[in-house]
């Protein structure tokens, strides 16, 4: 028995110590959808293209929302938004985060060309 102990003392530990020591994600791993509003035009299509409908998209109101615990990380969206606004990232969701993100659009409105009068 005190050849076990005296062996198991001099070794490294078998586990990580979690909150002290994070393990680096992995290359490939899938952590969070990332949204860039500056890019955006509402154009609705990362919505439409959501299989578990996690993304609400309103023009009207000009925001862009997601919610969390609903996404699958499928990436249709990253694949089909024509203006590349989303991106995956590897870093994992803080626990404790909120359900949904929703995010106000900054949208510029182009000002209409005046239109000739002809007298």
């Amino acid at each position: 028995m005190l050849n076990l102990v005296l062996t198991n003392i001099s070794r490294k530990p078998a586990t990580r110590l979690y909150p002290f020591e994070i393990r680096e994600p992995f290359k490939e791993f899938k952590g969070s959808i990332v949204f860039n509003p500056e890019n955006c035009i509402l154009c609705g299509l990362c919505q439409k293209k959501c299989p578990p409908d996690a993304i609400t998209v309103t023009k009207a109101d000009k925001t862009w929302e997601i919610n969390l615990f609903r996404c699958i990380m499928c990436t249709e969206c990253v694949a089909n938004c024509p203006k590349d606004c989303l991106s995956v990232s590897n870093q994992r969701t803080k626990t404790g985060a909120k359900e949904t993100l929703k995010v106000s659009v900054p949208i510029v409105d182009k000002p209409k060309a005046a239109k000739a009068s002809s007298k």
